[in-house]
C-alpha cells in the first residue's frame, strides 16, 4: 500500500473528490487547523461527514490529501535552460503566485506549527523533494553548481520563512534581489581568519 493510498481511505468518484479537498483548503485557509472540522467542510461542501468519512478515515487524512492536491495544482514551468536567473525566476516566481492566489499558502501557515504530525510530514517532505528537484534541474551543469543544495536552501528558505512568519508572499523585486544574493555567493574554501576580534 502506498503512502496516499494509507492517507485517503478509500478514494470515490474523483470530481467528489477535488470538490472536497478544494473545500477543506478554503476551510484550513479561513479558520486554521484546530477551527477546521469534518463538519465544517461538510457544512461548507454541501454534504455528508460519512460522505467524507467514506473517502477519508480522519480529519487529519482529509486535511493531508487537501494539502497534497494544493501542492500538486501548483503550475511550474519547465527550465528553458538559456537563463540561470530567468529559469529561477519563473519557477519561483510560480510557486509565490500559488501561495498568493490560492488557499495553499494560507493553508501552509495554518499547518506549520503541526508539520511533524506524521500524515502532514510526508506532505510537506514530499513538497520539498519535489521543489528542490525542480531547483537541481535548473542549476546543474551551470557555473552555479557549486554549493547548489545550499544556494536551494536559501531561495525556498527566504520563501517560506516570509509566508510562515510573516504572513507575506515574496513579490516580484523580493524574488529578483533573491535570485541575484543566490547567484552571487561562493562559500568561502578556506576563509582568512578575522583580525581584531577577541582571541586573535
Amino acid at each position: 500500500m502506498d503512502k496516499k493510498s494509507k492517507l485517503t481511505g478509500r478514494p470515490r468518484d474523483g470530481r467528489v473528490s477535488d470538490a472536497l479537498l478544494r473545500v477543506t483548503l478554503l476551510e484550513l485557509a479561513a479558520a486554521g487547523y484546530l477551527g477546521t472540522t469534518v463538519a465544517g467542510v461538510a457544512r461548507r461542501a454541501a454534504t455528508s461527514k460519512q460522505a467524507i468519512y467514506r473517502r477519508y478515515r480522519d480529519k487529519n487524512a482529509l486535511v493531508a490529501a487537501a494539502l497534497a492536491h494544493g501542492f500538486e495544482a501548483v503550475r511550474t514551468e519547465p527550465p528553458l535552460r538559456g537563463s540561470v536567473a530567468e529559469d529561477l525566476r519563473r519557477y519561483l516566481s510560480g510557486l509565490a503566485t500559488a501561495f498568493a492566489e490560492t488557499p495553499l499558502g494560507a493553508a501552509v501557515r495554518a499547518l506549520a506549527s503541526y508539520r511533524q504530525k506524521p500524515e502532514f510530514a510526508v506532505v510537506f517532505d514530499e513538497a520539498e523533494t519535489g521543489q528542490r528537484l525542480a531547483l537541481r534541474q535548473i542549476l546543474i551543469a551551470t557555473p552555479f553548481e557549486a554549493d547548489m543544495e545550499t544556494r536551494i536552501d536559501l531561495l525556498l528558505g527566504q520563501l517560506y520563512f516570509s509566508l510562515v512568519f510573516h504572513g507575506d508572499i515574496l513579490n516580484a523585486d523580493d524574488i529578483e534581489t533573491s535570485i541575484h544574493l543566490v547567484l552571487g555567493l561562493v562559500a568561502p574554501r578556506d576563509p582568512a581568519p578575522f583580525s581584531g576580534l577577541p582571541g586573535t
